[in-house]
C-alpha cells in the first residue's frame, strides 16, 4: 500500500503533463492548470456552437423545395421570400439581440445568458420544421437568428477571460472551426436529404429535426458542470501584481458596471471603429455564398444540386481549416510583430476574394462536366482557405484591444454591424435580381470585400497603440489598489 500510493500520484501527474502538453500542441495552453470542469465548459461551448450555426446552412439548398411547400414555387417568389427576406430578419433581429446580450453579459451571469441564447435558439430551430404556414416560418427564423445573435458576445467575453493575449488567435481559431463544421455539416444534411422523404416529412423539415435536437443534452450537462472564468482573470498585468492586488482588481472588474462612458471608451478606440466597418462590407459576399450559391450553381450553371452543393461543402470545409490556421498564422504575426496582424488579414482578404470572383464567372458550358467540377473545386479550395483568414483575427484583436468589463458590449457593436452585413448581403442581392442578371448580383456582391481589406490595412496603424493604451490602464489600476 505504502508503494502504491506514490505510483498512482505519479501516474496522475504524468497525465497532467501529457494533457497541458496536448492543450499546448494546439494553442490552448492556458486552459492547463485551471481545472477539468474549465477545459470541459470550453469544449462544451464548441460543439454547442457547432449545433447553433449549423442551422444557418440548412435553408440554402433547399430554397426552392421550401419555397415550394409555403407557396412560392416561382424563381423570383423563392429567392425572395425564403433566401433574402429570412436572412435579412435573422441577422437584423440577430444583430439587435447581440447588443442586448452583449451589455447585459457585461453584468450578468454569463453563464446562464449563454444557457438562455442556447436554448432559446435551438427551440426554434426545432420548431421550424413543423412550420406550416409562412409568417410561421419567417418567424422562427428571426428568433433563431436572435438566438445565435446573443450567443456571440458572450462566448467572446469569455474567451478573453480564458486566454492570455498572445493565445486568443488560435482559440479563436477553434471557435471558428466548431461553429464553420456546423455550418458545413448543415450544408450537406441540407443538400442530401433535399430529395428525400423521412416518416411523412420533407427532407429539409427533418434537417431541422437532426440539428437542434443534439444541443439540449448538451446544453443541461454544460449548466450542471460549466465553470466559468472570472472577469479579467486572463490579463498581462495578473501575472505582475501581488495575490492580494490581483484580487481586488478581479472584483473590481466583476462588480463594475456599465455606464455611457462605457461606450465612449469604446467609441473613441480607432481599432475599434475600424473593426466594425470592415465587418459591414466584408460580411455581404458571406451572405452571397451562405444563401444563394448552391441556387445559382443548379438553376444557372446547370449543376446537379449534390454536386453545387458538394462544391459549397468544399469551400465551407476550407473555410473552417482556414480560420483555424489563420489563428495560428495570427499568434505568429503577432508574436513576431503586433502591427503586421491586420496587415496579414487584410491581404487574406483580397486574396481570397479572387478565386471567388472565377467561381461567380466561370462558364461551364462547352467544357466537360469532370474538368469544371475540377476547375470550380479549385476555386473552392483556395477561396475558402484564405478569406477565411482574417475572421478569425479580428475577433482576438477586438479582445485584446478592450477592457475585460467592455469585451461583452463592444462585441454586441461588433456583432450587431456583422450582422447587418451578413443580412444586407442577401437582401441587396435580392433587390439586385430584379433589376439585372444574377451573375452581375453576385459579382457585386464579392466586390465588397475590396473596401474590407482597405480598413484591415488601416487598422495597422492603431492597433498596437490600442493595446498599449489598455494595458496601462490595467498597470495604472494595479498601481491604484
Amino acid at each position: 500500500m505504502t508503494h502504491a500510493e506514490p505510483r498512482a500520484k505519479n501516474v496522475f501527474v504524468s497525465q497532467s503533463k501529457f494533457s497541458a502538453k496536448t492543450l499546448r500542441t494546439i494553442g490552448l495552453g492556458d486552459l492547463a492548470g485551471q481545472g477539468w470542469n474549465a477545459s470541459l465548459s470550453f469544449w462544451s461551448v464548441l460543439f454547442m456552437g457547432f449545433f447553433l450555426f449549423g442551422d444557418q446552412q440548412l435553408l440554402a439548398p433547399n430554397l426552392s423545395r421550401i419555397g415550394a411547400a409555403l407557396g412560392f414555387p416561382g424563381e423570383a417568389d423563392y429567392l425572395w421570400y425564403i433566401g433574402s427576406l429570412p436572412a435579412l430578419l435573422f441577422f437584423v433581429f440577430g444583430g439587435l439581440s447581440s447588443l442586448i446580450i452583449g451589455v447585459a453579459s457585461d453584468q450578468l451571469d454569463r453563464k446562464r445568458l449563454l444557457i438562455f441564447c442556447v436554448a432559446f435558439g435551438e427551440a426554434c430551430c426545432l420548431l421550424t420544421a413543423f412550420a406550416q404556414e409562412y409568417w410561421q416560418f419567417l418567424l422562427l427564423r428571426t428568433l433563431t437568428g436572435m438566438g445565435l445573435g446573443g450567443f456571440f458576445p458572450v462566448l467572446f467575453s469569455l474567451i478573453g477571460d480564458y486566454f492570455r493575449a498572445e493565445n486568443r488567435s488560435t482559440a479563436a481559431g477553434w471557435l471558428e472551426l466548431s461553429m464553420g463544421l456546423g455550418i458545413g455539416v448543415g450544408q450537406v444534411l441540407g443538400g442530401f436529404l433535399a430529395e428525400t422523404e423521412i416518416a411523412g416529412f420533407a427532407g429539409w423539415r427533418v434537417s431541422f429535426i437532426i440539428m437542434a435536437a443534439p444541443s439540449l443534452p448538451l446544453l443541461a450537462a454544460y449548466g450542471i458542470f460549466a465553470r466559468l472564468p472570472r472577469r479579467g482573470a486572463s490579463e498581462r498585468v495578473a501575472g505582475e501584481v501581488d495575490a492580494e492586488t490581483e484580487e481586488r482588481l478581479l472584483q473590481a472588474s466583476a462588480a463594475h458596471k456599465v455606464s455611457l462612458n462605457d461606450f465612449r471608451r469604446i467609441f473613441a478606440s480607432r481599432t475599434n471603429i475600424l473593426a466594425i466597418l470592415q465587418g459591414l462590407p466584408g460580411t455581404v459576399p458571406w451572405g452571397f455564398i451562405f444563401v444563394y450559391l448552391v441556387d445559382f450553381l443548379e438553376h444557372v450553371r446547370d449543376i446537379p444540386v449534390e454536386a453545387a452543393t458538394l462544391l459549397s461543402l468544399v469551400f465551407g470545409i476550407c473555410s473552417i481549416f482556414g480560420g483555424l490556421l489563420g489563428g495560428f498564422l495570427g499568434r505568429a504575426v503577432y508574436q513576431r510583430r503586433r502591427a503586421m496582424l491586420p496587415v496579414f488579414g487584410g491581404l487574406s482578404v483580397w486574396v481570397g476574394a479572387l478565386p471567388v470572383f472565377f467561381l461567380v464567372n466561370f462558364d461551364a458550358s462547352g467544357v466537360d462536366s469532370s474538368t469544371a467540377f475540377a476547375l470550380l473545386s479549385v476555386a473552392c479550395i483556395v477561396g475558402g482557405f484564405t478569406v477565411s483568414i482574417a475572421g478569425v483575427n479580428i475577433r482576438a484583436i477586438l479582445v485584446n484591444t478592450n477592457l475585460p468589463e467592455n469585451r461583452g458590449s463592444v462585441f454586441a457593436v461588433f456583432n450587431l454591424a456583422d450582422k447587418l452585413g451578413m443580412g444586407c448581403g442577401p437582401f441587396l442581392v435580392g433587390l439586385l435580381l430584379f433589376t439585372g442578371s444574377r451573375v452581375l448580383a453576385y459579382n457585386l456582391a464579392v466586390a465588397f470585400w475590396i473596401p474590407c481589406g482597405l480598413f484591415w490595412l488601416f487598422m495597422a496603424r492603431t492597433m498596437v497603440q490600442d493595446e498599449d493604451r489598455v494595458a496601462k490602464i490595467l498597470r495604472e489600476r494595479a498601481a491604484a489598489n
